[in-house]
């Protein structure tokens, strides 16, 4: 980053000597009288326009995010956490991967008074108790099928679908309501409001967005696991997170304080898309949900029901 600096200082102190010149006849004579000196000086600043240009990093577009590993998203999270009106919205598939960022935040406005007045989280998760085909089973392909050895025909599965619901997603919102109870009897002042909506459409990534000013997602990537689940093994197709194996960026942000206005407008895109599921869901529920009990309320108020 120094290289285009000594660049453009050296081109306005030659911009400077060469206004000088003109003005200043003794400066001019002497100059005119230097041809070794005006060569070489020539010779050197292009060779340093060359090398600075060459080696030189490439410009890094504003208000652009590429995360390597989850730990990467704690910093933005904490910095959320510092505002008057905090607000994280998310989507996936059991809130695994979100409790493990707010628990950090949380805990800390569990035994530290705050400044902030509201905290506001919004929370979509993948709907456990219809039929899905990712995550779901596997099962080899009947030799008859005419298909390659090895071929395996994928479709629901029900024990998988129990697995995520009785380790994951329940125990997740049960931790949640803890860590926001403690929240609340340090810092009664701060109004709660949280939230677990369920969605038909099953993920194809994770969606992060911190008090609608930056936007993550996370993809899901696709993997066979072999599972324990009530004393028996079960071969699934998994919807694992898209690790460090498929590449060096495994979170992709945006900003909408970018300088960028493309960069803007792709960080309101994906923004919509949430708003949009978000406030569908709303009136759309299922039949039978995964989360009795969708909404925190204070623990003073739920010993009144």
């Amino acid at each position: 980053m120094w290289k285009p600096r000594i660049v453009k200082w050296l081109l306005a102190f030659i911009a400077v000597l060469g206004i000088a010149a003109e003005l200043i006849e003794p400066l001019g004579n002497w100059f005119e009288g230097q041809s070794f000196l005006g060569g070489s000086l020539a010779a050197f600043i292009a060779l340093i326009l060359f090398d600075a240009i060459s080696e030189s990093d490439p410009k890094e577009l504003s208000g652009v995010y590429v995360l390597a590993d989850l730990d990467d998203l704690l910093p933005p999270m904490k910095e959320a956490f510092e505002a008057r009106h905090i607000r994280i919205d998310f989507s996936g598939f059991s809130m695994e991967t979100l409790l493990k960022l707010l628990r950090a935040s949380l805990d800390r406005m569990s035994y530290e008074k705050v400044n902030s007045r509201e905290l506001t989280l919004c929370i979509i998760i993948a709907h456990l108790n219809l039929p899905m085909s990712l995550p779901g089973k596997l099962e080899p392909a009947p030799a008859g099928a005419g298909l390659p050895a090895g071929t395996v025909y994928f479709s629901d599965s029900i024990e998988n679908r129990e697995r995520m619901r009785d380790n994951y997603t329940k125990p997740n919102w049960d931790e949640l309501k803890g860590l926001l109870d403690r929240v609340h009897e340090r810092n009664p002042q701060l109004s709660i409001s949280c939230e677990v909506r369920e969605s038909p459409q099953i993920p194809e990534r994770k969606f992060y967005i911190l008090n609608q000013e930056k936007i993550f997602h996370q993809p899901y990537g696709i993997m066979e696991a072999q599972i324990q689940w009530r004393g028996r093994s079960h071969r699934i197709l998994d919807a694992a997170g898209f690790g460090l194996r498929y590449g060096k960026a495994r979170i992709i942000g945006w900003d909408m304080r970018s300088d960028s206005r493309a960069t803007r407008a792709v960080a309101e895109h994906h923004m919509e898309w949430h708003r949009n599921l978000w406030e569908k869901l709303q009136y759309m529920k299922p039949e039978d949900p995964v989360i009795a009990d969708p909404r925190w309320v204070p623990p003073e108020e739920r010993g009144a029901r």
